[in-house]
Order: structure tokens, then sequence, then C-alpha cells
């Protein structure tokens, strides 16, 4: 039976993964047919067929990319500006430190090893969204001095779960704050 503790931890962690969904960058693209005669190429690796006259835009510049452990993750809010790049980007680090509480060993525990690199990047967050608006850079402000907080808790032995969960109101005033600035969280 989980205890208590677990669950709300769980729940936690599922409400970050939740919040890292709602800040993902929509894929676009454009499909190109099969011509008819031809059969689609079950092997992504290789090129549709194009017929003459077809021509695809060129792809984008790809999503910038943090390193946190040995992953490499697409950064939130790189790239948008104000108030929604802000935004973007502390509830998207939120979301990705959150993940890992999904995934205990045996005994119930969560490496820090995993936990500490995504924590310190939604500290630093803010650094790179200095254009956002007052009222939520200040916020932004709390959620880092919270995250700091919990990263000196887990450098002292402190159990993840509950360095987590000390970030959970800060970072549900900045989540506040985002939306009476007019960005959905």
């Amino acid at each position: 039976m989980r205890t208590p503790r677990r669950l709300a931890a769980f729940a936690l962690a599922s409400c970050a993964s939740a919040a890292l969904a709602a800040c993902s960058t929509p894929v676009g693209g454009t499909a190109t047919p099969v011509p008819q005669g031809q059969e689609a190429s079950a092997d992504p690796a290789t090129p549709p067929v194009e017929e003459a006259g077809d021509s695809d835009p060129a792809p984008g510049p790809a999503p910038e990319t943090g390193t946190a452990g040995d992953e490499d993750l697409p950064v939130p809010g790189a790239g948008v500006p104000g108030d929604a790049g802000l935004c973007q980007a502390v509830v998207g680090w939120f979301g990705y430190a959150g993940l890992p509480l999904v995934s205990v060993d045996e005994d119930g525990h969560v490496d820090p090893a995993a936990v500490v690199p995504l924590l310190e990047a939604m500290r630093d967050a803010p650094a790179d969204h200095q254009d956002a608006g007052a009222p939520l850079l200040a916020a932004a402000a709390d959620v880092s001095a919270a995250t700091d907080e919990a990263i000196d808790e887990l450098g002292s032995g402190a159990d993840v779960f509950t360095a987590f969960q000390s970030l959970t109101q800060p970072v549900t005033d900045f989540g506040e704050a985002c939306v009476a600035a007019g960005v959905s969280v």
C-alpha cells in the first residue's frame, strides 16, 4: 500500500508532467502524399519520393536543447519573448524536475543527481527572460529563491520528495501570476 506521502509526491510529479505537456511546442509540418502506383517507405530514414514541381518549405531552426544529466531536453521558453517565454521556462523546468519523482527505486527513493540539474535550470530560467513584465519577474525571483533552498536541502541529504514539495507553493503562485498576465500555463 502506498503511503500518503508517496501518493502526494506522485500527484506532484503528475501535475508537473501535465504542466510540461501544456508548455510543449506544437509540432507542425506538411504531409507528402505518396504518388499513385508507389508504396510508402516503411523506413522513416528513407525520404519520400516527390513528384516534379513539389516543394516543401525548408525546415526551421532546430529547437534549443539543454543538457540535464545524460539527456538532451528541449529548453522550455527558448526563443519565446516576454511573459510567455518566462512562464514556459519556469513551468517547463518544474515539469522536467518532477518527472524523476515517478521513477523511484525499490526502496521508494529518487536519486537527487537526476533532479538537481533540472532544478538549477529552473532556478536560472529568469535570467534568460528579463524582457518579461515586473510582476512575473518578481514571482520568478520567488521561485528561484525557493529552488535554491531546495537545491541546498538536497545537497545536505534531504529527501527529494520533501525538497520538491517545498516548491509547490512558489510555483503555484508563479502560475497564478502568469494567468493574471494573460499567459496560459
